[in-house]
């Protein structure tokens, strides 16, 4: 279960593993917190919630995924009593064996709201007498956050890393869909050229920053992800079979 706060930051953050995991028949569900309807230099809010709904639906088709798109504003999430319960009902209902999500430290507040939000919810999908029209999970859902490059309060630590090469191509058509966000919106934050040229060296140049950083050579490509302190606990190996990945051998 990948809980982004918008309907790219599934695939943006942790497409790769979405995709070993589709090549496996595993259940998947990607849960956007807002309708992402800010971001967009142009266009305006209401026919942009219905394009960037119908991109990541096209996205989540090729994944087999499930998709839920929360109808909450781009720009104003708030990690409230409501939207916790919600979340909570949602996790008890997959029931993942593991949750990806921001990380609290992240530059956007819609994020650390998303962050907030998994934290608050992790301890109490286990209480049954919270939202009790939903049994209670048995134990605690592993957590794992997505990658960022933010240094304060603290940097992201790997715990695992998922090498990209084989399936880049394939992660690069999986963004695809999103065109407002990889053709339009995001280079023009960065005041560059848009258009389909700009996803795949963009993708490329962060998936390298992180394989640079994290992956000690054993790839060039990679996405990682860090243990969250509020979920269940585990160790490396058990972390790195839940990313399918192979053990560790020594």
């Amino acid at each position: 279960m990948i809980v982004g706060a918008h309907p790219d930051d599934a695939e943006f953050n942790a497409g790769g593993l979405m995709l070993r995991y589709a090549e496996q028949g595993c259940a998947i569900a990607i849960t956007c917190l807002t309708d992402g309807s800010a971001g967009h230099q142009t266009q305006p809010r209401k026919d942009l919630a219905k394009r960037r709904a119908q991109e990541a639906a096209n996205a989540a088709r090729q994944l087999g995924a499930e998709l839920t798109i929360w109808p909450d504003a781009d720009g104003a999430l708030q990690p409230t009593l409501a939207r916790r319960e919600r979340l909570i009902h949602e996790i008890r209902v997959f029931a993942p064996d593991l949750l990806i999500t921001h990380r609290p430290y992240d530059y956007h507040p819609d994020h650390r709201a998303a962050a907030q939000l998994v934290q608050d919810a992790c301890y109490m999908v286990r209480v049954p007498n919270v939202v009790p029209e939903i049994p209670a999970l048995r134990e605690d859902v592993v957590v794992a956050y997505m990658c960022d490059f933010f240094s304060l309060p603290q940097p992201f630590t790997p715990d695992v890393v998922v090498p990209l090469d084989d399936r880049f191509a394939a992660a690069c058509d999986l963004l695809s869909h999103h065109k407002s966000q990889v053709e339009e919106w995001l280079p023009y934050t960065l005041n560059e050229p848009g258009g389909p040229d700009w996803l795949e060296p963009a993708y490329r140049a962060r998936a390298s920053s992180i394989a640079r950083r994290f992956a000690g050579g054993h790839c060039e490509l990679a996405e990682a992800f860090q243990l969250g302190e509020y979920g269940r606990q585990v160790g490396n190996q058990a972390l790195r079979e839940l990313c399918l990945l192979d053990p560790i051998t020594i």
